[in-house]
């Protein structure tokens, strides 16, 4: 009998009932039935969360990090007399003795000393080094030994290398001015390459031709304020 077409006014009232309580359990299991089903896809969508940010943070962290570990020398705070005699291991220095007073971030025209820049890496600062008269001296004790026509090019060739070194100093100045929180820019003259990138036992170092924003950005992204003193600045 199709019940949806049944007058049950003019029905028994106990058939009325009936029919009542059957509308009304098929009702109940239609909306558990609904509930259910938003239920499991509520659950699934978690798990596809669970399982997404899982996989972003495994991938995260499998991801090779910029630059190379340098040995920690230690965090001790000492003298100036002692910070400048120490032997660091790398040029620039990426951890080891230093001065109780750090360089705070910013830009800078002259070059800042190894114990202030320490303390700044152990309170998670990075710092940008160029040296873009590198390639000057190299043309300069090329041209002293080798008079010859060729090795005027080669003069001429440097030159134009160290414009490109400071059109990227300019442009690292604008990115550290943009956004100076714990970031240092600063010139090292005794430096071998032309740029390098610091971070607390973390450095890499690169000249012009291997220049680039991105290169910066991955160093900055990956250990800014990833220093063993976490501060508040």
């Amino acid at each position: 009998m199709d019940q949806d077409k049944i007058d049950i006014s003019k029905l028994p009232r106990k058939e009325r009932r009936r029919i009542l309580r059957e509308q009304k359990k098929q009702m109940n299991a239609s909306q558990q039935k609904k509930g259910m089903v938003k239920k499991w896809g509520a659950i699934a969508a978690v798990l596809a969360l669970v399982v997404l940010g899982g996989w972003w943070f495994y991938t995260e962290a499998s991801k090779p990090m910029p630059g190379v570990e340098v040995e920690d020398q230690g965090r001790d705070h000492v003298s100036k007399e002692e910070w400048e005699k120490f032997k660091y291991n790398s040029n620039p220095p990426t951890s080891g003795p230093h001065d109780v007073v750090w360089t705070k971030p910013g830009v800078y025209t002259k070059p800042q000393g190894d114990g202030h820049l320490i303390h700044s890496l152990e309170h998670g600062y990075i710092v940008i080094s160029h040296n873009c008269e590198i390639k000057e001296q190299e043309s300069i004790l090329q041209q002293a030994q080798d008079k010859d026509q060729n090795d005027q090019n080669e003069g001429t060739e440097s030159a134009e290398i160290n414009k490109e070194c400071l059109e990227f100093v300019e442009s690292l100045k604008e990115r550290v001015n943009k956004d100076s929180w714990k970031l240092i820019l600063v010139p090292r003259p005794n430096m071998d390459t032309e740029f390098a990138l610091t971070a607390w036992t973390r450095i890499e170092k690169f000249n012009i031709e291997d220049a680039n924003m991105d290169r910066v950005e991955s160093f900055i992204s990956s250990l800014r304020n990833a220093g063993p003193e976490q501060t508040m600045e």
